[in-house]
């Protein structure tokens, strides 16, 4: 079985994790994916690792755009 990239893994995430409530984001740094969540109870719905890649979870609060 061949790896996925951590840019495919990311992608992959973003689509999984996303519609996951209180998720408000997802990226990476190095091999890691960082998962952004509003809650701490939030990243107990997560996994630790994504498609062999370690998922970081960082709890923000909401995040709100400005006007």
């Amino acid at each position: 079985m061949t790896q996925i990239t951590i840019r495919e893994a990311v992608i992959m995430a973003r689509r999984e994790f996303l519609p996951i409530k209180g998720v408000v984001g997802v990226s990476s740094i190095g091999n890691t994916i960082i998962v952004y969540v509003e809650t701490p109870e939030t990243a107990s719905l997560l996994p630790r690792t994504y498609y062999g890649y370690r998922v970081e979870v960082r709890v923000t609060g909401p995040i709100v755009t400005l006007p």
